[in-house]
């Protein structure tokens, strides 16, 4: 089992900030180090007739000391802060480098709300990093004990037994607390094959049947599950996207690969993985 030793949280003062804070720390064992990174920038300021004099080391000390009152409040030994200057996203993904963090967390939404459905923070650190990251969104959340892992077998052949999906699973397997792994593949018809007429129920149970078979062969490859931990298989109907949502209501993670069969050279991050992050009902960790 791999252990977390160390996980990077951006933090601001917002109220999802604070709930990723106290989902990494729920995650986090005795003895790991949890590094709170607050961006600080100067702000923009327009207008030929407003003249504005800003003081950076000013701003710089009050972040300083906002980040410090978040610790000293947490009371917590494995909490420590540090301060990045410019973009938040950048700057998350330069300290987890660094620190070789093993995850990094942060809100669905931040101060900024330029973004709909994740905030541009989360959008750039989904799309440009390279380590675990989790969005900490959705209707409750909790330490992860029931885990539901979204899986398909692209490139699981006879030369190579692992991809996306089977690092997902082995992932969610070294999660502390995990107790139940619940590992889906979906699959629909789009209604322009399906037309006007109703598959015949045996054609569902075919496709049913080959869905189960790909979750099947993505178990196998990863291998047996920890002691103590239960795993169950299932073939779901729906789009990737949608299924994996609806799975996320009964759910305290969700754990999706970073690019699926859907996925194109040219994107950074596959389609499904983009569309749970933003609509899941509990947080969503996206492993590469």
């Amino acid at each position: 089992m791999t252990e977390i030793a160390t996980i990077v949280v951006g933090v601001d003062s917002s109220a999802e900030s604070d709930t990723a804070v106290e989902w990494a720390r729920s995650v986090a064992p005795t003895g790991a180090r949890i590094v709170l990174v607050h961006a600080w920038e100067l702000p923009i300021v327009t207008g030929y007739d407003v003249v504005i004099p800003l003081d950076p080391v000013e701003i710089e000390t009050a972040a300083r000391a906002a980040v410090g009152e978040v610790v000293a409040r947490l009371g917590d030994d494995r909490v420590e802060g540090q301060l990045v200057q410019g973009h938040a996203g950048r700057g998350l993904i330069s300290v987890a480098d660094a620190e070789d963090a093993d995850l990094v967390v942060v809100g669905h939404r931040g101060k900024g709300r330029m973004s709909m459905m994740l905030g541009s923070t989360a959008n750039y650190v989904l799309h440009h990093g390279e380590r675990p990251v989790v969005i900490v969104r959705g209707d409750h959340v909790a330490p992860p004990e029931r885990v539901v892992v979204g899986v398909d077998d692209h490139d699981i052949d006879d030369e190579h037994a692992e991809n996306e999906s089977v690092r997902a699973i082995r992932w969610a397997y070294d999660l502390p607390g995990v107790r139940d792994v619940r590992v889906v593949h979906a699959w629909f018809l789009p209604a322009l094959a399906v037309g006007m007429f109703t598959p015949a129920v045996a054609e569902l149970d075919q496709m049913d049947a080959a869905a189960n078979a790909v979750v099947d062969r993505v178990v196998a490859a990863v291998g047996p599950a920890p002691e103590g931990v239960s795993t169950t298989a299932e073939a779901i109907r729906g789009t990737p996207g949608f299924g994996l949502i609806e799975a996320s209501r009964d759910a305290d993670l969700v754990v999706v690969g970073s690019r699926g069969r859907g996925g194109f050279a040219g994107l950074l991050l596959g389609s499904t993985s983009a569309e749970v992050a933003a609509h899941s009902h509990a947080p969503v960790a996206v492993i590469r």
